[in-house]
Protein backbone atom coordinates (compact mmCIF):
# COMPACT_ATOMS: atom_id res chain seq x y z
CA UNK A 1 0.00 0.00 0.00
CA UNK A 2 1.39 3.38 -1.13
CA UNK A 3 2.22 5.46 1.95
CA UNK A 4 1.25 9.05 1.18
CA UNK A 5 3.08 10.65 4.46
CA UNK A 6 6.51 9.06 3.25
CA UNK A 7 5.95 10.13 -0.42
CA UNK A 8 4.35 13.82 0.54
CA UNK A 9 7.45 14.20 2.91
CA UNK A 10 10.17 13.36 0.22
CA UNK A 11 8.51 15.73 -2.29
CA UNK A 12 8.71 18.23 0.29
CA UNK A 13 12.36 17.26 0.45
CA UNK A 14 12.96 17.62 -3.10
CA UNK A 15 11.28 21.07 -3.46
CA UNK A 16 12.36 22.31 -0.24
CA UNK A 17 15.00 25.49 -0.18
CA UNK A 18 16.75 23.73 2.24
CA UNK A 19 17.51 20.95 -0.29
CA UNK A 20 18.52 23.31 -2.82
CA UNK A 21 21.20 24.71 -0.20
CA UNK A 22 22.52 21.69 0.92
CA UNK A 23 23.22 21.45 -2.71
CA UNK A 24 25.34 24.63 -3.08
CA UNK A 25 27.32 23.27 0.48
CA UNK A 26 27.89 20.05 -1.38
CA UNK A 27 29.52 22.21 -4.28
CA UNK A 28 31.55 24.49 -1.79
CA UNK A 29 32.76 21.38 -0.09
CA UNK A 30 34.09 19.66 -3.57
CA UNK A 31 35.36 23.36 -4.47
CA UNK A 32 37.68 22.94 -1.47
CA UNK A 33 38.64 19.31 -1.52
CA UNK A 34 39.67 20.02 -5.53
CA UNK A 35 40.89 23.74 -4.42
CA UNK A 36 43.48 22.12 -1.68
CA UNK A 37 44.56 19.11 -3.47
CA UNK A 38 45.49 21.51 -6.35
CA UNK A 39 47.66 23.75 -3.79
CA UNK A 40 49.09 20.72 -2.54
CA UNK A 41 50.23 18.91 -5.77
CA UNK A 42 51.46 22.84 -6.93
CA UNK A 43 48.78 22.72 -10.14
CA UNK A 44 46.55 25.17 -9.05
CA UNK A 45 47.33 27.68 -11.86
CA UNK A 46 46.89 25.27 -14.43
CA UNK A 47 44.28 26.42 -16.61
CA UNK A 48 41.92 23.68 -17.22
CA UNK A 49 41.93 23.17 -13.39
CA UNK A 50 41.02 26.44 -12.21
CA UNK A 51 37.94 26.41 -14.38
CA UNK A 52 36.98 23.12 -12.76
CA UNK A 53 37.54 24.86 -9.51
CA UNK A 54 35.64 28.52 -10.71
CA UNK A 55 32.84 26.56 -12.08
CA UNK A 56 31.96 24.54 -8.98
CA UNK A 57 32.34 27.96 -7.01
CA UNK A 58 29.54 29.54 -9.55
CA UNK A 59 27.08 26.84 -9.25
CA UNK A 60 27.59 27.17 -5.34
CA UNK A 61 26.68 30.81 -5.71
CA UNK A 62 23.78 30.29 -7.98
CA UNK A 63 22.10 26.98 -6.09
CA UNK A 64 21.96 29.58 -3.59
CA UNK A 65 20.56 32.19 -5.72
CA UNK A 66 17.84 29.59 -6.64
CA UNK A 67 16.83 29.14 -2.92
CA UNK A 68 16.30 32.54 -2.58
CA UNK A 69 14.18 33.30 -5.78
CA UNK A 70 11.90 29.78 -4.93
CA UNK A 71 11.46 31.55 -1.31
CA UNK A 72 9.84 33.93 -3.56
CA UNK A 73 7.86 31.15 -5.63
CA UNK A 74 10.43 31.89 -8.85
CA UNK A 75 11.55 28.37 -9.71
CA UNK A 76 12.66 28.64 -12.65
CA UNK A 77 16.19 29.68 -11.91
CA UNK A 78 17.04 26.80 -9.64
CA UNK A 79 15.71 24.06 -12.36
CA UNK A 80 17.44 25.07 -15.32
CA UNK A 81 20.78 25.49 -12.76
CA UNK A 82 20.24 21.96 -11.29
CA UNK A 83 19.83 20.51 -15.21
CA UNK A 84 23.54 21.89 -16.13
CA UNK A 85 25.31 20.28 -13.72
CA UNK A 86 25.34 17.00 -16.15
CA UNK A 87 26.79 18.88 -18.30
CA UNK A 88 29.71 20.00 -15.76
CA UNK A 89 29.75 16.57 -15.03
CA UNK A 90 31.01 15.53 -18.33
CA UNK A 91 33.63 18.57 -18.55
CA UNK A 92 35.06 17.53 -15.48
CA UNK A 93 35.43 14.03 -16.48
CA UNK A 94 37.26 14.93 -19.82
CA UNK A 95 39.98 16.55 -18.09
CA UNK A 96 43.06 14.93 -17.71
CA UNK A 97 43.14 14.41 -14.11
CA UNK A 98 45.32 11.22 -13.54
CA UNK A 99 48.12 13.68 -14.58
CA UNK A 100 48.36 15.06 -11.25
CA UNK A 101 45.78 12.62 -9.22
CA UNK A 102 46.50 9.24 -7.86
CA UNK A 103 43.62 6.94 -9.04
CA UNK A 104 41.97 6.74 -5.51
CA UNK A 105 41.68 10.65 -5.71
CA UNK A 106 40.07 10.88 -9.17
CA UNK A 107 38.04 7.92 -8.41
CA UNK A 108 36.58 9.96 -5.14
CA UNK A 109 36.48 13.00 -7.27
CA UNK A 110 34.39 11.79 -10.04
CA UNK A 111 32.36 8.66 -8.05
CA UNK A 112 31.82 10.11 -5.05
CA UNK A 113 31.70 14.01 -4.77
CA UNK A 114 30.60 15.14 -8.07
CA UNK A 115 28.11 12.40 -7.61
CA UNK A 116 26.71 13.96 -4.75
CA UNK A 117 26.51 16.78 -6.39
CA UNK A 118 24.67 14.90 -9.41
CA UNK A 119 22.33 13.55 -6.60
CA UNK A 120 21.09 16.76 -5.56
CA UNK A 121 20.76 17.96 -9.04
CA UNK A 122 18.69 15.18 -10.91
CA UNK A 123 16.44 15.13 -7.91
CA UNK A 124 15.48 18.84 -7.98
CA UNK A 125 15.37 18.51 -11.74
CA UNK A 126 12.85 15.73 -11.76
CA UNK A 127 10.52 17.03 -8.71
CA UNK A 128 10.52 20.51 -10.88
CA UNK A 129 10.51 19.16 -14.51
CA UNK A 130 6.56 18.42 -14.38
CA UNK A 131 5.30 21.72 -13.00
CA UNK A 132 7.87 23.81 -15.19
CA UNK A 133 6.94 21.88 -18.76
CA UNK A 134 4.00 19.47 -18.42
CA UNK A 135 1.23 21.36 -18.74
CA UNK A 136 2.80 23.30 -22.00
CA UNK A 137 2.90 20.07 -23.91
CA UNK A 138 -0.76 18.39 -22.89
CA UNK A 139 -3.64 19.46 -24.64
CA UNK A 140 -6.87 17.19 -24.09
CA UNK A 141 -8.37 18.31 -27.72
CA UNK A 142 -5.14 17.80 -29.78
CA UNK A 143 -4.73 14.48 -31.04
CA UNK A 144 -1.68 15.23 -32.01
CA UNK A 145 0.42 16.25 -28.81
CA UNK A 146 4.25 16.48 -29.08
CA UNK A 147 6.19 13.07 -29.02
CA UNK A 148 7.03 13.07 -25.63
CA UNK A 149 3.97 14.90 -24.28
CA UNK A 150 2.77 11.49 -22.73
CA UNK A 151 6.71 11.12 -20.92
CA UNK A 152 6.51 11.24 -17.20
CA UNK A 153 9.93 13.61 -16.38
CA UNK A 154 8.82 13.82 -12.86
CA UNK A 155 8.77 10.92 -10.66
CA UNK A 156 6.37 7.64 -12.37
CA UNK A 157 4.27 6.24 -9.60
CA UNK A 158 6.09 5.63 -6.65
CA UNK A 159 9.97 5.81 -8.21
CA UNK A 160 10.61 8.91 -5.27
CA UNK A 161 10.49 6.24 -2.80
CA UNK A 162 13.11 3.73 -4.82
CA UNK A 163 14.96 6.84 -5.45
CA UNK A 164 14.95 8.43 -1.90
CA UNK A 165 15.73 4.87 -0.47
CA UNK A 166 18.75 3.74 -3.05
CA UNK A 167 20.66 7.41 -2.23
CA UNK A 168 19.96 7.63 1.87
CA UNK A 169 21.06 3.82 1.61
CA UNK A 170 24.12 5.16 0.15
CA UNK A 171 24.64 8.43 2.15
CA UNK A 172 26.79 7.61 5.38
CA UNK A 173 26.83 10.96 6.23
CA UNK A 174 23.22 11.44 6.71
CA UNK A 175 22.15 14.33 4.09
CA UNK A 176 18.66 12.88 2.64
CA UNK A 177 16.97 12.29 6.03
CA UNK A 178 13.10 12.65 6.59
CA UNK A 179 11.90 13.60 10.01
CA UNK A 180 11.14 11.16 12.49
CA UNK A 181 8.29 10.64 12.71
CA UNK A 182 6.94 11.50 9.42
CA UNK A 183 4.84 14.40 9.66
CA UNK A 184 1.11 13.30 8.97
CA UNK A 185 -0.34 14.91 5.57
CA UNK A 186 -3.80 15.49 4.67
CA UNK A 187 -5.56 15.59 1.42
CA UNK A 188 -7.81 19.17 1.22
CA UNK A 189 -10.72 18.10 -1.42
CA UNK A 190 -12.36 21.37 -0.75
CA UNK A 191 -9.83 23.06 -3.22
CA UNK A 192 -9.44 21.71 -6.64
CA UNK A 193 -7.33 22.54 -9.36
CA UNK A 194 -7.79 21.16 -12.83
CA UNK A 195 -4.81 19.87 -15.61
CA UNK A 196 -4.07 23.43 -17.59
CA UNK A 197 -5.89 25.37 -15.20
CA UNK A 198 -3.71 28.06 -13.33
CA UNK A 199 -1.93 26.80 -9.62
CA UNK A 200 -3.90 28.62 -6.91
CA UNK A 201 -0.69 27.73 -4.47
CA UNK A 202 2.81 26.24 -4.60
CA UNK A 203 3.05 22.84 -3.40
CA UNK A 204 2.69 18.86 -3.49
CA UNK A 205 -0.62 17.74 -4.70
CA UNK A 206 -2.74 14.97 -4.40
CA UNK A 207 -4.57 13.47 -8.30
CA UNK A 208 -8.21 13.07 -8.11
CA UNK A 209 -7.29 9.42 -10.19
CA UNK A 210 -5.98 7.84 -7.13
CA UNK A 211 -2.26 6.95 -6.45
CA UNK A 212 -2.62 3.75 -8.18
CA UNK A 213 -0.32 3.50 -11.09
CA UNK A 214 0.11 7.63 -10.71
CA UNK A 215 1.86 9.61 -8.46
CA UNK A 216 1.64 12.68 -6.74
CA UNK A 217 3.32 16.16 -8.01
CA UNK A 218 4.76 19.23 -7.62
CA UNK A 219 3.22 22.54 -8.06
CA UNK A 220 3.92 26.32 -8.42
CA UNK A 221 1.34 28.94 -7.78
CA UNK A 222 0.90 31.15 -11.63
CA UNK A 223 2.06 28.22 -13.87
CA UNK A 224 -0.76 26.00 -15.49
CA UNK A 225 -1.40 22.85 -13.82
CA UNK A 226 0.31 19.80 -14.78
CA UNK A 227 -1.58 16.09 -16.83
CA UNK A 228 -1.55 13.16 -14.32
CA UNK A 229 0.73 10.33 -15.62
CA UNK A 230 -0.82 6.86 -15.58
CA UNK A 231 2.34 3.74 -15.68
CA UNK A 232 0.94 1.58 -18.52
CA UNK A 233 4.52 -0.64 -17.95
CA UNK A 234 6.63 -0.70 -14.95
CA UNK A 235 10.44 -0.22 -15.63
CA UNK A 236 11.08 -3.50 -14.71
CA UNK A 237 8.62 -4.91 -17.28
CA UNK A 238 10.17 -2.94 -20.10
CA UNK A 239 14.03 -4.35 -18.91
CA UNK A 240 12.20 -7.66 -18.96
CA UNK A 241 11.53 -7.19 -22.64
CA UNK A 242 15.11 -5.80 -23.08
CA UNK A 243 14.26 -2.25 -23.32
CA UNK A 244 16.05 0.27 -21.36
CA UNK A 245 14.24 3.18 -20.40
CA UNK A 246 12.08 4.63 -17.59
CA UNK A 247 8.82 3.48 -16.83
CA UNK A 248 6.06 4.27 -19.70
CA UNK A 249 3.44 6.61 -19.08
CA UNK A 250 0.41 7.88 -20.85
CA UNK A 251 -0.33 11.90 -19.34
CA UNK A 252 -4.33 12.04 -18.58
CA UNK A 253 -6.57 15.66 -17.68
CA UNK A 254 -7.64 15.45 -13.87
CA UNK A 255 -8.37 17.41 -10.52
CA UNK A 256 -5.98 17.78 -8.40
CA UNK A 257 -6.22 19.03 -4.23
CA UNK A 258 -3.37 20.43 -2.27
CA UNK A 259 -1.82 17.97 0.08
CA UNK A 260 -1.39 19.92 3.65
CA UNK A 261 0.43 19.06 6.75
CA UNK A 262 -1.63 17.90 9.31
CA UNK A 263 -0.70 20.54 12.45
CA UNK A 264 0.01 19.80 16.10
CA UNK A 265 -3.07 20.86 18.08
CA UNK A 266 -0.68 23.56 19.75
CA UNK A 267 0.20 24.93 16.32
CA UNK A 268 -3.78 25.26 15.14
CA UNK A 269 -4.77 27.02 18.43
CA UNK A 270 -1.85 29.58 17.94
CA UNK A 271 -3.17 30.92 14.27
CA UNK A 272 -6.79 30.48 15.06
CA UNK A 273 -7.29 33.31 16.99
CA UNK A 274 -9.88 35.91 15.77
CA UNK A 275 -11.29 39.47 17.04
CA UNK A 276 -15.13 40.34 16.98
CA UNK A 277 -15.85 42.04 13.66
CA UNK A 278 -13.43 40.69 11.95
CA UNK A 279 -14.21 37.84 8.90
CA UNK A 280 -13.81 34.15 10.49
CA UNK A 281 -10.45 32.88 8.64
CA UNK A 282 -11.68 28.78 8.94
CA UNK A 283 -14.87 27.55 9.33
CA UNK A 284 -15.76 25.79 12.39
CA UNK A 285 -16.80 26.12 16.11
CA UNK A 286 -15.19 28.98 18.28
CA UNK A 287 -15.22 29.82 22.06
CA UNK A 288 -15.02 33.58 23.27
CA UNK A 289 -11.94 33.93 25.30
CA UNK A 290 -14.47 34.56 27.97
CA UNK A 291 -14.62 31.17 29.11
CA UNK A 292 -17.77 31.09 30.50
CA UNK A 293 -19.23 32.05 26.79
CA UNK A 294 -21.13 29.41 24.79
CA UNK A 295 -19.62 27.90 21.97
CA UNK A 296 -20.68 29.06 18.85
CA UNK A 297 -20.43 28.14 14.52
CA UNK A 298 -18.94 30.48 12.17
CA UNK A 299 -18.44 30.14 8.68
CA UNK A 300 -15.48 31.01 6.15
CA UNK A 301 -15.87 34.75 5.85
CA UNK A 302 -18.25 35.54 8.68
CA UNK A 303 -18.12 38.41 10.31
CA UNK A 304 -16.67 37.38 14.20
CA UNK A 305 -19.67 38.51 17.07
CA UNK A 306 -19.03 40.64 19.55
CA UNK A 307 -20.81 39.19 22.83
CA UNK A 308 -19.70 42.34 25.27
CA UNK A 309 -16.70 40.02 26.86
CA UNK A 310 -15.69 41.47 30.24
CA UNK A 311 -12.16 41.34 28.40
CA UNK A 312 -13.19 44.00 26.27
CA UNK A 313 -13.53 43.51 21.95
CA UNK A 314 -14.37 39.52 22.07
CA UNK A 315 -11.59 37.45 21.11
CA UNK A 316 -13.17 34.11 19.53
CA UNK A 317 -10.45 30.54 19.14
CA UNK A 318 -11.10 28.01 17.22
CA UNK A 319 -12.12 24.61 18.62
CA UNK A 320 -12.53 22.11 15.98
CA UNK A 321 -14.28 21.88 13.05
CA UNK A 322 -18.62 21.30 13.31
Amino acid sequence: MRDINLEAAIWHLFTSTEFFEDAACECEKTMEWFGTLAVKRHVANLGRNNQIYDTLKRRASEFRRGAELAKLGDYEFIWEISDSIRGDARGFMEQALRSWMTDSEEREFNNVRVARILAYSSQITSALNNAMTAADSFSDSDPDRPERADDDDGFPGDAIVQVYTCYSDLDEEGFWRLPVPLPEYRINTSIGCKTGNIVPSTGVWYPATGLEKHSLTFAIKGLRMPPAFRVVRTEEELEAEGIWSGAETVAVATTWHPVEPVLARSEVDKDLWAKAGEPCPKAGIWQASDVTASERVFSTGETMGNLGSAYGLTVWRRLRDS
